[in-house]
């Protein structure tokens, strides 16, 4: 029939189940390194975002003019933030990747930012440097960065989400150790949404995961930079308290930032 087009051989590419190679790697690797899957590698103008249900990379959104991404952005495989997602991790390296590139990490913090727009929902990002990257191997804690490099990293992370419903805030910082049980608890928030599907699948009715959900502790935060705008609206999930000897508290810069501070 004119205008219709009729491809039966393609037919079995409709068909074919889902690929999940990427988002299905272990959350860390032989060494217990964190594993992260690039998703928007640095210099980029536009974000890209891994789907799970395509198995492919694709547009997420275009970044306001002159914003960037300073370095590789991506996410830790086999775990389930409080926003619905894998967790986030900006990786400082001063190499080219590219999208589905997996490099080890290891762990220097995270950055607490909530959303307070359409769906008010925490959304950290968790900052790692690669473990086969020589120059940095002094980096091992957010405190390692120094000030000026923490601010621009909040900076960033609020004006790349501008002209968005977002509405981000920055609460402060945490150490790996706080970080290392954020992402324990992403790890068991991920398996208990993987077995309701499982029983969903299976016609089991009523079904749920054995054990309560993870509830981790609130944690301390350091210091973001910024003038201070109010206490947070609400305990920060997903970590756990920092040794103090991890923390260095920030000096406020006179440039204003969207953030407030949340102290111990």
């Amino acid at each position: 029939m004119r205008g219709r087009l009729n491809f039966p051989h393609l037919e079995w590419v409709t068909a074919m189940p889902s690929c999940h190679l990427v988002s299905d790697l272990p959350p860390f690797d032989a060494q217990h390194n964190l594993r992260v899957v690039v998703e928007t590698p640095r210099g980029a103008n536009i974000k890209i975002k891994y789907d799970e249900d395509l198995g492919c990379f694709s547009l997420s959104r275009i970044l306001p003019l002159g914003v960037t991404y300073p370095y590789d952005f991506g996410f830790v495989p086999q775990t389930l933030a409080q926003d619905g997602d894998p967790l986030d991790v900006m990786v400082l390296i001063d190499a080219l990747t590219y999208p589905g590139v997996v490099i080890s990490c290891r762990l220097l913090g995270a950055l607490h930012v909530e959303e307070r727009g359409l769906r008010g929902r925490p959304n950290h990002r968790l900052v790692a440097v690669p473990v086969k990257a020589a120059r940095k191997d002094e980096l091992r804690n957010f405190s390692d960065l120094g000030r000026r490099m923490q601010q621009e990293l909040e900076r960033f992370f609020v004006m790349s989400s501008a002209f968005t419903s977002k509405d981000p805030v920055v609460r402060g910082w945490v150490g790996p150790d706080a970080v290392f049980e954020m992402v324990q608890c992403s790890i068991s928030r991920y398996k208990e949404r993987q077995q309701a599907r499982q029983q969903r699948q299976s016609g089991m009715v009523g079904g749920s995961p054995s054990g309560p959900a993870t509830t981790p502790p609130t944690p301390t935060l350091v210091q973001a930079s910024g003038p201070a705008s109010g206490p947070p609206a609400g305990p920060i999930s997903d970590t756990t308290t920092m040794p103090t000897a991890a923390a260095t508290t920030a000096t406020p810069t006179s440039a204003p930032i969207d953030s407030t501070v949340k102290t111990s």
